[in-house]
């Protein structure tokens, strides 16, 4: 059984960001443009990759918000695998 815990990024007690949040992780331009759902730009962005797009291929940038979106989303579909995996053991 593989088992991932879920995660915590906010203390619930003080609301305040604990030592390992995600954000800590990567390292961020003052400036950018979100490539993800918002859309947003001239907000703080990190580089989480490169993307590849009909043949053609460009740095992949994401604000806080959006950046734990896909953090959840791919933390939830690991956890969905896990769990089809533990079913059929």
């Amino acid at each position: 059984m593989v088992f991932r815990p879920t995660r915590r990024d906010i203390d619930p007690v003080t609301g305040e960001p604990m030592a390992y949040a995600l954000w800590d992780r990567y390292e961020w331009q003052v400036h950018g443009e979100c490539w993800l759902w918002c859309g947003r730009d001239d907000v703080e962005v990190t580089w989480i990759g490169p993307v590849r797009s009909s043949g053609l291929h460009a740095a992949l940038f994401a604000w806080r918000a959006c950046l734990y979106e896909l953090d959840q989303r791919v933390l939830e579909a690991n956890m969905r695998q896990d769990a089809a995996v533990s079913a059929d053991a």
